[in-house]
């Protein structure tokens, strides 16, 4: 149930058939090389959140592109949101997400790098604030020997895994002719960092072309398999929150001796 597209008259029985569980999908505008759309993220986000609640019902909050991802500002077209805006932003959509009914919020975070920790930041910050409603954060579909069995290049930025997604979901905005013709390897001037310290230019340091690893490799039918298989586990994940009673019970109790004590 997507969530611009219902009327005024609908909306409360959609929360209903929801039980009252809402994904929020967050991507970032970024490039993602050559050869794919700068909203990669977003849509491949909120199609996934799309296909899985019509598995398990839930409500899809719009297509949501705001992340800090300044390490991508070098490329055109790319849309910087400042981390501080980008927390209070959550905080106003998941309160107003909130009063509309839904008190389950699932996080679907499309995008790595810093955004990826903004997310889990906002996710823990919520025991500082008396909120209505529980945030849940996906962190892993455990996917990882299916994805070692679908795509034989590494997995990283516009990559064979993401290009297959896309040659599959929209085909119209994806350019395999403009895939370039030697993958992309890490660049080792990171290389006695990586691994044991971060800094915030790890990825351009590595990959100055915003692209990681070979996506000649991609198929459609690679990009069908595996979104499919995602959207079940996603799937499994809403009917898994819908079902959880523990976690809104001891949001109250932690509430109930801090703020209300």
């Amino acid at each position: 149930m997507r969530w611009e597209s219902l009327t005024i008259a609908d909306f409360e029985e959609a929360v209903a058939q929801s039980g009252g569980v809402c994904i929020l999908p967050i991507g970032v505008i970024e490039p993602h090389g050559p050869h794919l759309p700068l909203s990669t993220d977003a849509l491949v986000a909120h199609r996934l959140a799309c296909a899985a609640a019509e598995i398990e019902p839930a409500l899809v909050f719009p297509f949501y592109p705001w992340g800090d991802n300044a390490e991508s500002m070098r490329w055109p077209g790319c849309i910087r949101v400042e981390s501080r805006i980008v927390l209070d932003l959550l905080a106003n959509v998941c309160a107003e997400i909130a009063r509309n009914g839904c008190r389950k919020i699932i996080l679907w975070n499309g995008h790595g790098g810093s955004n990826a920790t903004l997310v889990k930041l906002f996710v823990q910050s919520r025991l500082g604030e008396d909120v209505d409603y529980v945030p849940y954060l996906v962190v892993d579909l455990g996917l990882d020997e299916l994805h070692a069995a679908t795509f034989r290049t590494r997995c990283g930025h516009a990559c064979e895994c993401e290009m297959s997604t896309m040659l599959y979901l929209a085909p119209d905005i994806t350019h395999p002719e403009w895939i370039p013709e030697e993958p992309a390897e890490p660049n080792p001037r990171m290389d006695h960092l990586v691994g044991r310290v971060l800094t915030p230019v790890w990825f351009y340091g590595r990959y100055p072309r915003h692209y990681c690893g070979d996506a000649r490799a991609a198929t459609a039918e690679k990009g069908r398999l595996f979104f499919e298989a995602r959207t079940e586990k996603l799937a499994e994940i809403i009917r898994l929150v819908k079902e959880d009673e523990t976690a809104p019970g001891l949001f109250r109790e932690y509430f109930d001796r801090i703020y209300r004590g």
